[in-house]
């Protein structure tokens, strides 16, 4: 039986009512027994990353805008293949193989 460790210190702080709404959704999700296991619960997985929240999200989407680029300059390089290719030749397979 795992023991639970004594808290002795409390955190308060005010939600909107979506957030609220949103956090007992999440409560219900997951299973937890409070909603104060569900804040404590994402507050240990900040304190265990050791990085603020913005700075993953700042992380991520600069790899989703690499990602971007690379995908909107592979779109562009198949519609000038399809540009070169004379009109009526074109077919799944020949789009497919190429």
């Amino acid at each position: 039986m795992t023991l639970l460790k004594r808290r002795s210190h409390m955190v308060s702080f005010r939600l909107s009512e979506e957030e609220y709404e949103g956090l007992k959704h999440i409560c219900i999700a997951v299973g937890a027994r409070s909603l104060s296991d569900v804040a404590r619960d994402a507050v240990q997985r900040l304190l265990e990353s050791g990085s603020s929240p913005r700075k993953d999200l700042n992380a991520e989407f600069e790899l989703l805008s690499k990602r971007m680029e690379v995908l909107d300059r592979e779109v562009k390089r198949l519609a000038q293949l399809l540009d070169q290719m004379p009109a009526g030749k074109m077919s799944f397979e020949t789009a497919r193989s190429s």
